[in-house]
C-alpha cells in the first residue's frame, strides 16, 4: 500500500475542511515547508497537495509555496487544485510534479479531455472524481466540491476507459473520521485498468486495512495524521 500524507493549502496554510465546506475549516500548520519536512523526516517521500484556493477559483493562489516544496530533493509530489489548462499542467510538469490531478475541467470541458487524452501519459495524470452519494449512486461533484453535476463516477468511467489513475474522495465522508467508503471502492475496483487511489474518512489503521484487503494500491490520509488518531511510524510499517 502507498500511503500518501496530505496537505491541503488555504490561504497559505495546511489545513483541512470539513465534507468539503469551506466555511468549516481546521488549522493545522502556518508553513507548508514545514509540515512537509515533519513528513519527510518520518519517512514518506511521497506527499499529496491540493490548493483549495486554486480548486474553488482557477487561479494560482498557492502557486510559490508549490514551487518551493517542489525544489525539495528526493520528493516525489502529486498536486491537484484548479489545473483546468494545458499551460498549467506543463507549467507544474516543469517544476519536477510527478502526477497532476485533474477533476472540474475534465469533467466539465470535453476540449480540456481530449487534450489531456492525446497529449499527456495518463499515467502522470489523476483523475479527482470526488462524489456526494444520491439515492445510492455516486454523483461527481467540481468546482472545489461547490457544485454537483448530473454524472456519475461511473458513468464518467464508463466513457473514458484510457484512464488509469482515480482518486475517489466520497465529500460525505472526508473530514469526518468516521471510515471510508470501503462499498463504493469494491465498486470501482472492478474497473481492472484503475489504480484506485482512496481518499475521505480514513481515521485508523483498521480502515488501512480494509483498503488493502479489498485491493486498493494507494490512500491519501490527512486528518487523522493532524488530529493523531494514527501516528506516522504506524502508517510506515503499512507502506
Amino acid at each position: 500500500m502507498n500511503i500518501i500524507p496530505a496537505i491541503d493549502l488555504l490561504n497559505g496554510n495546511c489545513v483541512r475542511l470539513l465534507k468539503g465546506n469551506y466555511n468549516e475549516v481546521s488549522s493545522y500548520n502556518t508553513s507548508p515547508i514545514n509540515q512537509v519536512m515533519t513528513f519527510i523526516s518520518a519517512g514518506f517521500n511521497h506527499i499529496h497537495i491540493v490548493d483549495l484556493d486554486a480548486a474553488k477559483s482557477g487561479n494560482n493562489e498557492n502557486y510559490e509555496i508549490i514551487k518551493s516544496i517542489s525544489q525539495i530533493d528526493g520528493l516525489s509530489l502529486q498536486v491537484g487544485g484548479g489545473i483546468r489548462d494545458i499551460n498549467k499542467i506543463n507549467d507544474l510538469f516543469s517544476l519536477g510534479v510527478d502526477r497532476l490531478i485533474v477533476g472540474t475541467a475534465a469533467i466539465t470541458d470535453p476540449q480540456f479531455l481530449t487534450q489531456l487524452k492525446n497529449s499527456i501519459d495518463p499515467a502522470k495524470l489523476i483523475f479527482g472524481l470526488d462524489f456526494n452519494m444520491a439515492k445510492g449512486e455516486p454523483m461527481l461533484s467540481v468546482n472545489g466540491w461547490t457544485r454537483n453535476t448530473a454524472t456519475t463516477l461511473f458513468d464518467y468511467l464508463n466513457r473514458n476507459s484510457w484512464i488509469k489513475n482515480v482518486l475517489a474522495t466520497d465529500i460525505s465522508l472526508d473530514g469526518t473520521l468516521q471510515g471510508p467508503n470501503v462499498d463504493m471502492y469494491k465498486r470501482i475496483l472492478e474497473y481492472k485498468n484503475i489504480n484506485l487511489i482512496a481518499s475521505g474518512g480514513i481515521a485508523s489503521m483498521n480502515d488501512i486495512h480494509d483498503l488493502i484487503n479489498i485491493g486498493s494500491q494507494e490512500c491519501v490520509i490527512g486528518k487523522a495524521l493532524y488530529e493523531n488518531k494514527i501516528s506516522l511510524p504506524e502508517l510506515l510499517d503499512a507502506n
